[in-house]
């Protein structure tokens, strides 16, 4: 991992695509397959350099919009701290309170007292407080600017970090999970500068984040975001920005219950405040709390039933390097990125969906209808497994074989999915078109299963209407293996999964995006556009999470076990910094405040 410079802290998580496990992935019986994007929310953070009548404050602002500034009054006393609001910014139009951010804010805060102590945290804190930046990348809000969804070619001449002529309230976001990626950045970059997470070293640009770290900073990141929308959310999304690409299975929900009970909220500058001291956070947060690790025989279907294993799960724990805790028993989800040559193209959809309304419709009916619930469940939970199972195979397959697989993948790419089964019984049969096939019919039975879901429970999971642009997208383009409505489904967004072979460079596109986009830029019943946001793609580049296992953990691997790198560096986690690293960031972070 790289970092900043002394002095200033530069954290980023990515976004999200929840290909498989929508709905299932509030219990822990069910796995869901979460795909990290290369589209990133980054937090900066510096001491402010200004005095403030006396105040320390902590101040947060978004450049990419207008009037978005949030200060907050920050008092540290008696092993514990405050927050208030200011007025101003409360009462500001393009501002007012921001429970992801206030509530980020504090939980760092107050958890790195816990952590380091109130007189260190004060002493970083000093003279005046902190100066914090947030900003994404352009693919996490829509850039419409009319009706017609803009081109490849329109999105790739934007300025990166691009400035929206709105306030943040009114963005149309592109589902990429920005609350989540934003409130965990904040969260890792907060802990980092403030010394409760990246070892003791004095300098910023010689931390590291441990398996361990990493957990902390997920945990704090779940509270904030459950506080924030006053739930305990199914937390793939802050998961997703903490791990990177992965196989995902809800923690205990009570891991975090007893501290939302509490009810903490940031107030306004001058109001009243809590006379009660507010509950220690460690104990909960901690990652050798057994809360956090997913218990799937805790729910009640995992109880009567099967709880859905897997072969990426198996192959995570049998590797001693598996977890890389040190015996800290830190719970890291099964990593799952996808495999070589395999991308993924997301679309911005010209409308909306609402997602509470949506989950409660499916949550009614299966509180109504228990039995159909637990069958229909079980059949779409098999055709996530056996989607996951599909991925890791071919990552096998090009570990063992890379010349064969490449050769495979190249031929594949320049037919279409239905013409593969003939293919496959030619002359020379292939083991990773075989694979390819296997992940093409789980994609599909996947779809069938969400489309029968939402009928069942009267919700639009997949809508007619996306449901018929995803089919042309498949059958109007060689080399697209299938796609979804991501997550809980409706009109946000939807993604695809296409072949890109070895010969096409990184540089340019692969044909079946290419042939993707031409049919979207011709479609008429869906406004429809191409983001620039992706996973997958290049091959045996290991990610900065693989790379500090393998410096964490001995060499100690099962000779059975493969020793598997990672698809791309572009679809990690969450990630230190350095300004200079980041295309443009320097120029947005010297925007004047709008």
């Amino acid at each position: 991992m790289a970092s900043s410079a002394a002095g200033t802290t530069l954290v980023s998580a990515p976004g999200k695509v929840l290909v498989a496990g929508g709905y299932l992935v509030l219990d822990p019986a069910y796995p869901g397959l979460v795909i990290a994007t290369d589209s990133r929310f980054y937090t900066h953070v510096t001491p402010a350099q200004d005095a403030q009548e006396g105040r320390q404050l902590v101040r947060v602002r978004s450049p990419q919009f207008i009037g978005a500034r949030w200060d907050y009054v920050v008092a540290v006393k008696q092993d514990t701290c405050s927050l208030q609001q200011t007025s101003e910014t409360h009462a500001a139009a393009n501002a007012g309170p921001n429970p992801f951010i206030s509530l980020a804010v504090l939980y760092a805060l107050r958890l790195a007292v816990e952590v380091r102590g109130s007189e260190h945290v004060a002493s970083v804190l000093a003279p005046h407080g902190l100066d914090i930046a947030v900003l994404a990348d352009n693919d996490f809000y829509s850039q419409r600017q009319g009706a017609k969804a803009p081109s490849r070619d329109q999105l790739a001449a934007l300025p990166t970090f691009h400035a929206q002529e709105c306030a943040i309230r009114d963005v149309h976001k592109t589902g990429l999970g920005s609350s989540a990626a934003m409130t965990t950045s904040l969260v890792g970059a907060l802990l980092l500068h403030l010394g409760a997470v990246g070892g003791s070293s004095s300098s910023s640009s010689e931390r590291q984040l441990s398996q361990a770290d990493l957990a902390l900073v997920h945990n704090t990141a779940q509270l904030a975001h459950c506080a924030a929308q006053g739930k305990v959310g199914s937390g793939f999304d802050v998961s997703s920005a903490v791990w990177g690409s992965h196989l995902y299975r809800r923690f205990d929900p009570l891991a975090l219950q007893p501290l939302l009970d509490a009810g903490e909220k940031v107030g306004v500058e001058g109001g009243e405040t809590s006379s009660s001291a507010p509950p220690a956070l460690l104990p909960h947060l901690s990652p050798s709390n057994a809360l956090w690790h997913p218990s799937p025989l805790s729910s009640e279907a995992g109880a009567e039933g099967s709880t859905n294993p897997t072969a990426v799960e198996g192959l995570h724990s049998a590797d001693p390097q598996g977890s890389s805790d040190g015996g800290l028993g830190v719970a890291r989800p099964a990593p799952l990125e996808l495999p070589p040559r395999l991308e993924m193209v997301l679309a911005d959809v010209d409308t909306g969906s609402n997602t509470p309304s949506l989950v409660g419709k499916v949550m009614a009916w299966r509180k109504a209808k228990p039995e159909w619930a637990a069958q229909l469940y079980a059949v779409i939970a098999a055709s996530n497994s056996s989607l996951a199972d599909a991925l890791l195979a071919l990552r096998l397959a090009h570990a063992q074989d890379p010349q064969a697989y490449d050769e495979a993948v190249e031929n594949a790419a320049k037919h279409k999915v239905t013409e593969w089964d003939s293919m496959q019984r030619g002359s020379s049969p292939s083991t990773t078109l075989v694979l390819l096939i296997e992940v093409r019919n789980a994609l599909r039975s996947i779809r069938a299963g969400m489309r029968e879901l939402g009928q069942r429970a009267g919700a639009p999971v997949e809508p007619d209407e996306m449901g018929r642009v995803i089919r042309a997208s498949v059958d109007g383009a060689p080399g697209v293996l299938g796609g979804g409505v991501p997550g809980a489904g409706g009109f946000d967004a939807l993604y695809l999964l296409y072949l890109r072979p070895a010969s096409v460079p990184d540089s340019q596109p692969a044909p079946a995006r290419v042939a993707v986009e031409a049919v979207w830029a011709d479609w008429t019943e869906l406004s429809i556009g191409p983001l620039l946001s992706t996973a997958g793609g290049s091959a045996g580049v290991a990610s900065s999470a693989e790379q500090l296992d393998s410096a964490a953990a001995p060499a100690q691997q099962h000779p059975d076990l493969p020793r598997l790198p990672s698809s791309s560096t572009r679809d990690g986690g969450l990630r230190v910094e350095s300004v200079q690293d980041v295309k443009g960031l320097q120029a947005a972070l010297d925007r004047p405040q709008r």
